[in-house]
C-alpha cells in the first residue's frame, strides 16, 4: 500500500468539525494539544496544562456548537466502558472507607484525555494537526540529542542545574553509572530520569512511525528521522530493559499493520535482528539483560509482586483506595528492607490496580482496554498507532508501574485519543 492510499484510508472518518468553531476556539485548542504533546516530554506540569487547556477548550466548544442537553448523556453512552471503571475506581474504595489519594486521582483522570484529545484533535483544521505533529516531533529529537549527551557524559555537568533544585526535577537521575562502562551513564533526555524517557520515548517512536509511513512530504521525512533516531535512543541509552522489548514487538505490530502483506516482513525482520544483534554485541547491555534472570539484578521483583499478591488478597472487591498501595504496607517479616523502602508500587500495573480497586475494578480496566482495541481499524493508520500503543502499554505493564509516571500516564492518553480521532494528518 503506497503512502497515497494510506492517506485516503485515514480519510475515511466522521466530518471533520472545524469549520463549526471560531478561528480563536481552534487556535486554543492547537495550543493546548501542542503544550500537551510538549509537556509529556519535559514536564508534567506542562502535560497537566495542556491536557486541562484542552479539555476546556472541548467544553467551550460544545457551547459554541449549541450542544442539546442529551448530548452529554450520549457522549457517556459512548465511553460507557471508561465510565464504567472510572466510576468502579472512585466510588466502591471510597464507599469502603478508602479514600483515594489526589494523586491517585489525578493517575485515574488522566484516561479522561483519551475522549478529550479524540474530540480536539478532530476539532482541528489538517494545517493544525501537521503543526502540532511538527512541533512535538521537533521538540522529541531535541530529547534524543540531550539523551546521548547525558549518556556520553558530556552534558549536563553535575552543578549545572544546583540553581533550579526547587522545581523537584531530578536532575541527578542523568548520573547513574552504566555498569561494565565507565564514563557512560543511564540517560533521561530532557525529562531526566531514564524510565520516563523510555516509555514516553517509546510511545513517541510509534506514533512517529506509524504517522510517518502514512504521510507525504516533509512530515513523512520528520516521522521516519523521528522514529530512526528515537528508537536507537529508547534501546541505548536510558539501558531500560522492559521498554527496549516492549518497544521492538510493539514496533513490529505497527510495522506489519502500516505495510501490510508481504512488504512488511523483510523491514520487521530486519528491524527485530538490528535490535538483538545490538543487544548481544555490546558487552554493558548484555549484562544488564542476563542480570534480569538473577534476583539482585532483576530488583527482587518476586518479593515485591508478593506484597501486591498480598494487598489483593486482603483486599479483593474494593481494593485498598486509589494512590493507597506501597510495598511496605504489606510486608511480611521476611521482606526484605529495600523492597519496604520501595517507593513504587508492585512493579506490575494490573496487579497494582487490582490491588487499588479490587478485582472487580481489574476486570473492568481490563474490559476498557479491549473495548479500546477493538474500537481501532488495523486497516487505517491510525487504528495501527492504537493498537501498538496498546501492546507497548500491556507489555511494559508486566514488569513495570508506567502509570505512576504522569508524563507517560498523559502521554498515553494522547496517543490513544489520536488513534480514536481518526483523522487525516498530512502535508498538503
Amino acid at each position: 500500500m503506497t503512502a497515497a492510499h494510506s492517506e485516503e484510508a485515514l480519510q475515511r472518518s466522521p466530518a471533520p468539525i472545524a469549520d463549526e468553531l471560531p478561528p480563536w476556539l481552534a487556535r486554543w485548542l492547537l495550543i493546548a494539544l501542542t503544550l500537551w504533546g510538549v509537556g509529556v516530554q519535559l514536564n508534567e506540569s506542562l502535560a497537566t496544562l495542556g491536557l486541562a487547556a484542552s479539555a476546556l477548550g472541548v467544553v467551550v466548544s460544545w457551547w459554541a456548537r449549541r450542544a442539546k442537553p442529551g448530548d452529554a448523556g450520549s457522549a457517556i453512552r459512548a465511553w460507557a466502558p471508561l465510565a464504567l471503571f472510572l466510576s468502579w475506581a472512585l466510588l466502591v474504595p471510597a464507599l469502603a472507607g478508602r479514600s483515594p489519594t489526589w494523586t491517585g486521582v489525578a493517575r485515574l483522570l488522566d484516561w479522561l484525555g483519551i475522549p478529550v484529545a479524540a474530540y480536539a484533535l478532530r476539532a482541528l483544521p489538517p494545517r493544525s494537526r501537521t503543526a502540532m505533529a511538527a512541533i512535538c516531533g521537533g521538540v522529541f529529537l531535541l530529547s534524543c540529542a540531550v539523551a546521548a549527551l547525558q549518556h556520553f557524559g558530556l552534558w549536563p555537568t553535575a552543578g549545572a542545574f544546583q540553581s533550579w533544585s526547587w522545581t523537584r526535577i531530578p536532575f541527578w537521575r542523568v548520573y547513574e553509572p552504566v555498569a561494565q562502562a565507565d564514563g557512560r551513564f543511564m540517560a533521561g533526555g530532557l525529562l531526566f530520569h531514564r524510565l520516563k524517557f523510555a516509555h514516553v520515548g517509546g510511545l513517541a517512536v510509534l506514533a512517529a512511525c506509524v504517522l510517518g509511513l502514512a504521510a507525504r512530504g516533509a512530515l513523512r521525512v520528520l516521522g521516519l528521522t523521528c522514529a530512526a533516531v528515537g528508537f536507537i535512543s529508547v534501546l541505548e541509552f536510558p539501558y531500560a530493559r522492559a521498554a527496549s522489548v516492549a518497544l521492538l514487538i510493539a514496533l513490529c505490530v505497527a510495522l506489519i499493520l502500516s505495510l501490510k502483506g508481504r512488504r512488511a516482513v523483510w523491514p520487521t525482520l530486519a528491524l527485530a535482528t538490528l535490535a538483538v544483534v545490538s543487544t548481544l554485541a555490546y558487552r554493558p547491555t548484555r549484562e544488564r539483560f542476563i542480570a534480569a534472570l538473577t534476583p539482585a539484578g532483576g530488583g527482587d521483583r518476586g518479593e515485591i509482586l508478593s506484597t501486591g499478591i498480598r494487598a489483593v488478597s486482603e483486599h479483593p472487591f474494593a481494593g485498598v483506595g486509589l494512590g493507597r498501595f506501597r510495598p511496605s504496607y504489606f510486608g511480611s517479616p521476611e521482606t526484605p528492607q529495600h523492597v519496604i523502602d520501595n517507593p513504587g508500587k508492585a512493579h506490575n500495573q494490573f496487579l497494582s490496580t487490582a490491588a487499588e480497586v479490587g478485582i472487580p475494578g481489574l476486570l473492568l480496566f481490563l474490559f476498557f482496554l479491549a473495548w479500546m482495541a477493538r474500537s481501532f481499524r488495523p486497516t487505517e493508520a491510525l487504528g495501527a498507532l492504537g493498537i501498538s500503543c496498546l501492546v507497548f502499554f500491556i507489555i511494559l505493564s508486566l514488569a513495570h508501574d508506567p502509570l505512576i509516571h504522569p508524563p507517560f500516564s498523559m502521554g498515553l492518553a494522547l496517543c490513544l485519543g489520536s488513534a480514536r480521532a481518526r483523522a487525516a494528518i498530512s502535508v498538503r
